[in-house]
Parts: C-alpha cells; sequence; structure tokens
C-alpha cells in the first residue's frame, strides 16, 4: 500500500469519524500485521494490539508500517508500556547494515520517569542522540548549534504517563518542526534545521529495542496534514 494509494482511501473514505478525527484513517487493522512487517517472532497482534512479544531477546529491530513515507501529519495511537524499551517512530529510513533496522526520530516508549523524549535512534553523532526531552521546545540551526525553550515542567509532565495503562499519543510533524502529546498534554517539541541529519519525510515504525521489551499499540490513525 503506498501512500499515494493511502492519500486515495482517505478521499473516499465514509465521514462516520468523532468530530476531531475527521480525515484519520486507521493504519492497522486491530486484527493483523497486513501492511506492517518486521520480525514475525517479534511482534504479534492480541486482543486488537500490536504486541512487541520480547522475543527474539537480543537485538534491536523495528515493525514497519508499508503504506509509503508521509512528509507532514498528525498520528494518533495508544500505547501501553510494560518493561523495557520501545518508541514510535517517524520519518526514517532503512539501514542497510541490519534487517528491519531504521534510523531517524523517534518518541520514546518505556517507564514514565524518562517519557517525553525526542529522540534519534541509531544516532549518527552523540549530540543527536537526547534531541528533546519532557518540557523542551529544542531547536538545531543549521550548523547543529542547539538551543532550549520552556514549554512545561518536564518532572511534572512525565507523571501523566502511567506505566502498564493505556495512553494516548498523538505526533505532529509539520515542516521541520515535530511534537509530541501525551494524554492531551505537550511534552516535548523539535525543530531540526540541521542541514545534515534533517529529515522531512520517511518511514512510520514501532521499536523494539531488544532485551525483553514487552509494550503493545492500538488504534493507530493517520492524516496528512497540506
Amino acid at each position: 500500500m503506498t501512500f499515494r494509494i493511502f492519500l486515495a482511501a482517505l478521499t473516499l473514505a465514509p465521514l462516520a469519524f468523532a468530530h476531531d478525527e475527521a480525515g484519520f484513517v486507521s493504519i492497522f487493522n486491530g486484527k493483523d500485521l497486513t501492511d506492517w512487517d518486521g520480525v514475525p517472532s517479534a511482534w504479534k497482534v492480541e486482543d486488537g494490539a500490536i504486541v512487541c512479544t520480547g522475543q527474539p531477546k537480543g537485538g534491536k529491530n523495528w515493525l514497519i508500517w508499508e503504506g509509503g513515507e508521509p512528509a507532514d501529519f498528525e498520528l494518533r495511537l495508544e500505547f501501553k508500556f510494560t518493561s523495557g524499551n520501545s518508541g514510535v517512530q517517524i520519518r526514517s529510513h532503512m539501514m542497510g547494515d541490519a534487517p528491519y533496522h531504521v534510523q531517524g526520530y523517534q518518541v520514546e516508549i518505556a517507564k514514565h520517569d524518562v517519557m517525553g523524549l525526542w529522540h534519534h535512534s541509531l544516532a549518527p553523532e552523540k549530540h543527536r542522540s537526547h534531541l528533546a526531552l519532557a518540557g523542551e521546545h529544542t531547536t538545531y540551526a543549521a550548523d547543529g548549534t542547539k538551543t532550549v525553550k520552556s514549554i512545561g515542567d518536564g518532572e511534572a509532565l512525565k507523571k501523566l504517563c502511567k506505566d502498564g495503562e493505556w495512553n494516548k499519543l498523538v505526533i505532529i510533524a509539520k515542516g521541520s518542526t515535530v511534537t509530541q502529546k501525551i494524554n492531551g498534554k505537550t511534552f516535548s517539541i523539535l525543530t531540526d534545521l540541521e542541514e545534515k541529519y534533517t529529515m522531512t519525510k520517511g518511514l512510520i515504525a514501532l521499536q523494539d529495542h531488544g532485551k525483553g521489551c514487552v509494550a503493545a499499540f492500538r488504534k493507530i490513525r493517520l492524516k496528512p496534514l497540506d
């Protein structure tokens, strides 16, 4: 399913949404991994959710949505963290050194006290690892210079994210800025203008960091933005 086909399906979709869901289309059918590709033993569908099983133990891998490489969009889903380390990947590309490895922007999915992180998976340089933390709007200039503006109390924001329970995640990608909201609150914002690494479109994926990661994702919906 290409992103062009996805857009066509969006145009033809019935407008049977709640008001704030208008224009969103599900990219996970709640039944199986159609349109998603990953290590079979690492991912399954259970009770209407994509579940990272914690197997095989040992290495990182990603479950990749095959519907295209969107640029500007809003992504909505629910996640539940149990153990280990996971993430939601956007505007990313495949890595050639290992199967099911992608590199790009990632929202961390982990225990609540480290939530609110914009991360660069498989970071090419150390400064690209922790791009923006909870309560921050971080901007990287063309030369990589970093500036940080406070948008809230990071520790208070993290407490709004509940381990072992379903949490609502919104990711908005518009131009050079990506924003994450969790349970209705803006957690962190990243504006990335660094010429060497900024990404304006790419893959959507879910991460299994390995070493027994268990996390679940459901109600995954996507809306392209003009």
